[in-house]
Order: structure tokens, then C-alpha cells, then sequence
């Protein structure tokens, strides 16, 4: 009997690890900085910005020299190896506690610039296996099934873990984050050792490498404008929730109602009658959770904003990588090259440059909202209004027709 696991299984622990250690950094370094490392509002949005935004364009050259290159599953297999070990590394040196009184801007910056390059090579290698890896498509159906289940598990781990972080007094706080780092860690390699073992197939000698050609530009630039909007302005009350007095309770509650959005979209569309009306709902409860908010209800009734903040966001975010994935197989069908990889490529770069617009104006409104202003209340209310209007805007507009006619056999 053979007790191996199989690539499927490995493959979903690899993405149950990735996303552990996404998680952590995108909710908790913020936090991190500010509160536990004394940084102030300001350099901290710009040390995520800087870091965010080298990021973005670090993913875009990555998935342009990885479409090109041949025998790509045996090398996505050693990158995600080498990118999983050089991420915990650098996320633990991220973590690390200082004793230093004022700290260090430059030296912050180096070890978040390492992560980021780290993390862009891991990332856009298990992505890339979710291609790679199936024999067929019923099988690639299984793997993304796999990633549906474990991503959302993995980010309910780490919201439940940020209690130790974000609810923890300062000195435990500092040792539980690089705690954190170091078990998230352990189970990267745990994944990733396994994985680059697999059994890749043998290359015929006549592969030839992609033939570059134009991108869906015009079909993917509505979900891109909407991707910009919902991540840099409606994604930014979401990211003050760590620095509230609650901040662990809000933060967990939010990731929760991420967690539910998938079923939440499935219950919802067919009374709605479209996607379009689906995108209406979630924009006026997304604005409506950050009013109610704002207002300093009870802690019962803030949780339940926090959660409704969440589901109404990734309820947007589903809607923007299926609107991708359906651009990029019609494109496939039309010009008979899969460039899958670098149109999500474009989305993800295009939500890492939002986060870094988002972290600055974090630094901007911080200090505001932890003060009570109410100008700074009011202008948080109206900046989530904007993009949830301009996301639905641009995600309202018809995608355009796929087409049939004049393709190559």
C-alpha cells in the first residue's frame, strides 16, 4: 500500500502554508510596526507602500520570464522550495523583536523588501502548479477545489492567532509574532520538501517556448479599475481594524466574513438576477458597515460590522478573479495561447500597488480615527463610497462577447 501523499494533497498543504504566511504579513505587519516596534504612522505607510508597490512590478517580470521558459512544472517545483524556505526565513527577520528605543526605517525596509522578493518567487510558483500539476481538466477542477477549502482555513488560523499578537500585552506580543513565523515556517518546509519530489514528466524535444502576442488589455482593464478602487480605498477600513481596541475580535470577525462570501455569493446571485446586482448589494453594505461603525457602536454591533465589511469585500473579489479567469480562457479559445498566468499576474500586481496606496493613506488617516476626529471619520466614510461607486461602475460595464467567428481550428 502506498502511503505517499498524493501531489493534489501536497500541493493544497503548500497553499494551506503560502497563504498562512500572506495572512500574517498582510494583517499583523502594520500592527507590528506601529504599535510593537514604535514606527510611526507615517513611515509605517510608507515602509508598506515602498515594499508593496517593488512587489507588484517584482510579479508581473516573474510571471513574464516564467511563461517563456521551457520544462516550467520541474522548475515551479523548484521554486516554490526555494522561495517557501527564503519566505519564512525573511518573515521571522521580519518579526524579530528590538530592543532599540528608536527604531530603524532602512534596516525595517531591507528585511520587508526581502520578504516581498521571497514571497513574489514562492507565490508565482504554487501558482503556476495550479496549471501544472493536473493531467487533465476534471483533475484541475479537484486542485482548485483543494485551494477553495484550504485558503479560507488557513486565513481563520491566522485570524485566531492574531489574539496573540494584536491582543497580547507589548513584550508577549513581540515574542508571539516571531512565534508565529516560526511554526507558519515549519509547515512551509513540512509542504514544500514533499512537493518538490513529485515525478515531473519528460519534455518532448520539439517543445518550443510561448509565442509573445498582446494581452487581453482591453477586456481585463474595467476588472482592473475595479480591483484598484475596491483594494486601495474600500479595502482601507479593513486594515485600521487591528489598531482598535478590540483589534483582535474586529480583525478575526472580518477574516470570518471572507470566509462565508463564496456561499454567500451562491445564495445571493440567483434572487439578484445578476452579478451586477450582487456587486450593488455588497457596495451599499460595505459602506454601510463603515457608517455604523464609525459611529462607536457597542462591541457587538462593531464585530458584526467588522464581519459584514468582510463578506461584502470578498464578495467583490470573487467577482474580480472570475471575471479574469473568464478573460483569459477566451482569450485561450481565440488566439490559442493560455496566458492564465500573466493576467492574474496583472490582478494580483495591480492589488499589491492598491495595498501600497491603501498603507499610505493609512499613515494619513491613523492617527485621526485612534484620536476620534470626526472630519477623519467623515473622509474614511466618503473614501469607501468612491471605490465601492467606481467598482461597481467599471464592473458594471459588459464584458465584451466571446468570440466564434474567424478562429483557428
Amino acid at each position: 500500500m502506498n502511503a505517499q501523499p498524493s501531489p493534489r494533497h501536497l500541493y493544497a498543504a503548500g497553499h494551506f502554508a503560502r497563504t498562512l504566511v500572506w495572512s500574517f504579513v498582510d494583517l499583523a505587519l502594520g500592527f507590528y510596526l506601529h504599535a510593537r516596534l514604535g514606527l510611526s504612522a507615517a513611515h509605517t505607510g510608507q515602509l508598506l507602500a515602498i515594499s508593496l508597490a517593488y512587489s507588484s512590478v517584482l510579479d508581473l517580470l516573474l510571471a513574464a520570464v516564467f511563461t517563456r521558459l521551457r520544462n516550467q512544472q520541474r522548475l515551479a517545483l523548484r521554486l516554490q522550495l526555494v522561495g517557501g524556505l527564503g519566505t519564512a526565513a525573511s518573515a521571522c527577520l521580519l518579526f524579530s523583536p528590538s530592543t532599540a528605543t528608536e527604531p530603524a526605517f532602512l534596516p525595517l525596509l531591507a528585511a520587508s523588501l526581502l520578504f516581498r522578493t521571497c514571497y513574489a518567487v514562492y507565490d508565482v510558483a504554487q501558482n503556476a502548479l495550479t496549471s501544472l500539476l493536473p493531467r487533465d481538466e476534471n483533475e484541475a477542477m479537484r486542485y482548485v477545489s483543494a485551494r477553495a477549502v484550504v485558503v479560507p482555513i488557513s486565513k481563520l488560523c491566522i485570524a485566531a492567532a492574531l489574539f496573540g499578537v494584536v491582543g497580547a500585552p507589548e513584550s508577549a506580543g513581540s515574542g508571539s509574532a516571531l512565534l508565529i513565523c516560526m511554526i507558519i515556517g515549519i509547515l512551509i518546509a513540512a509542504a514544500a520538501l514533499p512537493l518538490t519530489c513529485v515525478a515531473t514528466p519528460a519534455q518532448p524535444a520539439t517543445t518550443s517556448r510561448p509565442v509573445a502576442g498582446a494581452l487581453p488589455l482591453t477586456a481585463l482593464l474595467p476588472v482592473l479599475l475595479a480591483a484598484a478602487a475596491e483594494t486601495a480605498l474600500v479595502g482601507l477600513a479593513g486594515r485600521l481594524f487591528p489598531f482598535a481596541d478590540q483589534g483582535a475580535a474586529l480583525t478575526f470577525a472580518m477574516v470570518a466574513g471572507m470566509v462565508v462570501a463564496p456561499w454567500l455569493n451562491l445564495r445571493l446571485r440567483p434572487p439578484l438576477c445578476s452579478e451586477t446586482g450582487l456587486i450593488a448589494l455588497m457596495s451599499v453594505l460595505a459602506i454601510a458597515a463603515v457608517c455604523v461603525y464609525q459611529a462607536k457602536p457597542s462591541l457587538p454591533v462593531a464585530i458584526a460590522c467588522a464581519a459584514v465589511h468582510g463578506a461584502a469585500v470578498a464578495s467583490v473579489g470573487l467577482v474580480l478573479w472570475r471575471r479574469t479567469a473568464l478573460i483569459a480562457r477566451r482569450h485561450a479559445a481565440r488566439s490559442g495561447r493560455e496566458d492564465d498566468l500573466s493576467c492574474f499576474a496583472l490582478l494580483t500586481g495591480t492589488m499589491k500597488l492598491s495595498i501600497a496606496a491603501s498603507s499610505l493613506l493609512l499613515g494619513e488617516v491613523l492617527p485621526g480615527i485612534q484620536a476620534g476626529d470626526l472630519d477623519t471619520s467623515v473622509a474614511l466614510v466618503s473614501l469607501v463610497a468612491v471605490g465601492s461607486l467606481l467598482s461597481l461602475a467599471a464592473l458594471a460595464w459588459p464584458m465584451p462577447a466571446a468570440r466564434t467567428e474567424g478562429q483557428r481550428p
